[in-house]
């Protein structure tokens, strides 16, 4: 193939990419929004910088991933101190990270009665990492001409890249031209180069540049089918905010844009949401306005590190606590599977549902055992069955899980305008799950309503600061 061809070819593979991310048209506000690196805070070194509105929807996961990882090495009060090389390193290791899970196939929907399989150790060895054993091929998009490169203080951005406020076609055109692919057949190989060449990501189109590598390395093809609606791009062509199925496709590695747990049926479409437990969770304040309804596994990751969406903007919130880890185990799966037929977060079922519950649990769905368990959980015939009496039927002192009573939170925004003195600061609070509902002040409504949808109970005392969800 000649060097033309092969030109040509590049080009057609980033107009596919640039029409499902952008869109059929690119609006010059949005690009110039999106069109910016990794670039780390100089107050809080291992929080990313969001400079505009919008790129929230790739930050915000890849922000997530990197705490995640700082979690499992180090301690709150040590991460202030890690050096920038480290930092670097670490965020290379997430975007390697991120691109491997896009890879992996999906698991089957956990409607066809499997049980999803035991999570990863919580600090698994960084030589011994599964990652980095997964197989490529890795497509990376980078430019033909790179940008300068990120002074040796790994926390200030470039002075010769200034911040776009604006832009025109012919800043996109000429972003998309200048996108050159190059091919990983490892994630051993991917990281390397991303390690040594990280300072391209850190540069003004960083951001976008990854997440070009996600489609490519996804597939094009694959994305579309994953998202259901052939004509949806995956960042909203108005306001320029990332959908759910791109944050999605960063936390899970599918671009499902629904968050429930597998498979439903939605008018005659069996519709796929969400596969398995993600290594990071997902909680909205949507759901407190009872606009949607987040599964299980968005709420119970492997790691207690969770993005936080408001109706405009992402966040995050964190914990070295690793009691917050959800176990999965009989009592945990009932009461996911639970959750698939309260639909409306009643808290109660109808009574008919059982028999389905069971065959998902693999249980006896024989006529008379589904009558004796009708029995003990509707002993009033009422027709329904509250959620307090199925989980005790389910109990066993060797599998009963509750979360500590107390505990520290943490939270991340990564704009400026959202933190004290326009400074990003990590923000500390100590939770206390009470044993009925908390009221919220008119202060802490927003961040207080979406902690709430994983743990009602929640009250929050923050030590310095509030933090924001916008």
């Amino acid at each position: 193939m000649t060097e033309s061809s092969t030109t040509t070819r590049v080009s057609e593979y980033i107009q596919e990419v640039s029409h499902l991310v952008w869109g059929p048209t690119i609006r010059p506000e949005l690009f110039a929004r999106w069109s910016q690196g990794f670039i780390f805070s100089e107050e809080e070194k291992t929080a990313l910088i969001q400079t505009s509105g919008g790129p929230c929807a790739v930050i915000a996961p890849v922000q997530a991933v990197l705490l995640k990882n700082l979690i499992s090495k180090y301690q709150y009060s040590q991460i202030r101190e890690v050096d920038c090389a480290t930092v670097d390193q670490t965020l290379a290791a997430t975007m390697t990270e991120l691109l491997c899970q896009c890879k992996k196939p999906s698991t089957a929907s956990p409607h066809t009665g499997n049980k999803p399989s035991s999570p990863p150790p919580h600090n698994p060895a960084p030589d011994n990492s599964p990652v980095l054993r997964d197989q490529g091929p890795f497509q990376l998009a980078c430019l033909e001409d790179p940008l300068p490169p990120t002074p040796p203080n790994c926390n200030t951005p470039d002075p010769d890249q200034p911040i776009p406020q604006t832009s025109s076609a012919k800043d996109y055109t000429l972003f998309h031209s200048s996108v050159r692919l190059r091919q990983f057949d490892s994630g051993h190989s991917l990281q390397s180069h991303l390690e040594s060449h990280l300072h391209r990501y850190k540069s003004q189109y960083g951001v976008l540049l990854f997440l070009y590598s996600v489609i490519l390395t996804k597939g094009v093809s694959a994305v579309r089918e994953e998202m259901g609606d052939i004509g949806e791009s995956l960042i909203e062509v108005t306001q320029g905010h990332g959908g759910q199925g791109l944050i999605n496709l960063l936390i899970t590695g599918r671009a499902s844009p629904y968050v429930w747990d597998g498979t439903k049926d939605v008018g005659g479409l069996s519709l796929v949401g969400v596969v398995g437990r993600p290594v990071v969770g997902f909680l909205t304040r949507l759901e407190h306005l009872r606009y949607v309804q987040v599964g299980w596994y968005l709420k119970n990751p492997t790691n207690p590190v969770w993005v936080m969406g408001s109706e405009t903007h992402l966040s995050v919130v964190f914990s070295w606590c690793e009691r917050l880890v959800t176990p999965e185990n009989e009592v945990e799966r009932a009461k996911q599977v639970f959750g698939w037929y309260d639909t409306e977060g009643n808290r109660f079922i109808q009574a008919d549902h059982l028999k389905p519950i069971l065959a998902t649990l693999d249980l006896c769905t024989d006529d008379d055992y589904v009558q004796f368990m009708l029995s003990e959980l509707d002993p009033d015939r009422m027709g329904v069955i509250l959620y307090h009496r199925f989980v005790e039927a389910f109990s066993s002192s060797d599998q009963s899980y509750s979360p500590p009573d107390t505990f520290l939170l943490y939270h991340y925004n990564g704009l400026e305008s959202s933190c004290p003195q326009n400074k990003i600061q990590y923000a500390e609070g100590r939770v206390t799950l009470q044993e009925s509902h908390v009221g919220f002040t008119s202060s802490q409504c927003d961040v207080l309503s979406c902690l709430a949808t994983k743990w009602p109970n929640i009250d929050i005392q923050w030590s310095s600061f509030t933090p924001s969800l916008n």
